[in-house]
């Protein structure tokens, strides 16, 4: 028994080694910039009464939405978010320029519509519900650097719920995941209303779950007008038990299509998780599936990429080598005509499995 806790102490260390939180910058510009992301945000977060556009870990019934336009320095990296300093730089960090609280729920959905027409793909919105140990800021960033690195051409929308922002506190947030759930499908059903003709949801780590736990609830509830404009899933490094997931699937009729999970063996986070949850393996660490397969579900095996994050939790969203495959792949409304219907082919072709 002192072995398992010595054991989960190292494992929760290794989670928490990371030097500092991400902070948001907030800066006035002078010059222009090269390139600033708009994303949209609808959060459970209780708003800081400290920072100015923050939001802290703490939740609420209350859904709030914003804007926020970030600037990306002209340097930057692929797969890496540039923190502000203690003096944000434009010229070297990822900092915000502009920033907006919306009053009410007709006032984001009028930005939205609007914001829908300007964008490449026009009413496509792509929907980012992040893991778990984000605070605010980080989910934020993370959010601008995926729009910029895998140039998403529809509307970003956050959504971010309440986490503690604190790593040992997991088994907290995964109930926070679970109580984030109505607010969620309140965001679909808003985004839907705007006039969005098509929706893809990215979710990663526990907010996999989250997601899941969304969809189940809302077919369960017989709510048909968010399924009919989904586009496509994708789950990253999915923080979730392989039976539940199981249960979850058989309760969307149809089920998504595409449906994407991202996986990696040698997930340092999720055999975390596995241990903390009693389970051999999370969704995330499985390298293929054809039980999942007979649900149109394409488990994309990246464990051969080691150019990533630290903990191999995020591959799919910071290796440079990922990232420029994710980029020949064809706009997500097409990927599911693609090679007369079989997205698979593609990815597995892409990723060569």
């Amino acid at each position: 028994m002192q072995k398992q806790f010595a054991l989960l102490i190292l494992c929760l260390t290794v989670l928490a080694a990371c030097a500092g939180r991400g902070e948001l910058g907030i800066v006035t510009l002078n010059t222009p910039v090269t390139q600033v992301e708009r994303i949209f945000v609808a959060t459970t977060r209780q708003r800081s009464v400290e920072k100015l556009y923050d939001f802290n870990g703490l939740r609420t019934s209350e859904l709030t939405y914003a804007q926020y336009d970030i600037s990306l320095p002209p340097d930057h990296a692929t797969g890496k978010i540039e923190w502000p300093k203690a003096k944000p730089n434009a010229a070297t960090d990822f900092v915000v320029t502009d920033a907006e609280i919306f009053n009410n729920t007709a006032a984001f959905r009028s930005k939205l519509t609007t914001a829908n027409k300007s964008h490449k793909n026009k009413d496509e919105v792509v929907v980012f519900i992040h893991g778990y140990n984000n605070n605010f800021a980080e989910s934020l960033y993370r959010f601008a650097q995926i729009s910029a690195d895998m140039d998403i051409r529809a509307t970003p929308v956050l959504y971010a719920w309440p986490t503690t922002e604190k790593p040992y506190e997991y088994l907290h947030d995964r109930d926070s995941a679970l109580f984030a759930r109505d607010g969620l499908q309140t965001l679909l059903e808003q985004i839907t209303r705007s006039g969005t003709k098509r929706l893809i949801l990215v979710a990663h780590s526990i907010g996999s779950n989250l997601l899941m736990e969304t969809l189940r609830q809302m077919a369960i509830g017989g709510d048909k007008h968010v399924a009919h404009i989904i586009d496509g899933v994708i789950l990253i490094s999915p923080d979730i038990d392989q039976s539940l997931f199981q249960l979850q699937l058989n309760r969307l009729d149809p089920v998504p299509s595409p449906f994407v999970v991202f996986s990696t063996a040698n997930d340092r986070a999720l055999k975390v998780m596995s241990f903390l949850t009693g389970k051999q393996q999370r969704l995330g660490q499985i390298t293929h599936s054809d039980r999942l397969a007979k649900h149109g579900v394409q488990v994309v095996n990246l464990s051969k990429f080691t150019d990533g994050d630290a903990l191999n939790h995020a591959v799919a969203l910071t290796s440079p080598s990922v990232i420029a495959i994710l980029k020949k792949i064809p706009a997500n409304r097409a990927l599911s005509k693609h090679n007369s219907g079989n997205p698979q082919t593609l990815l597995q072709h892409l990723f060569k499995q």
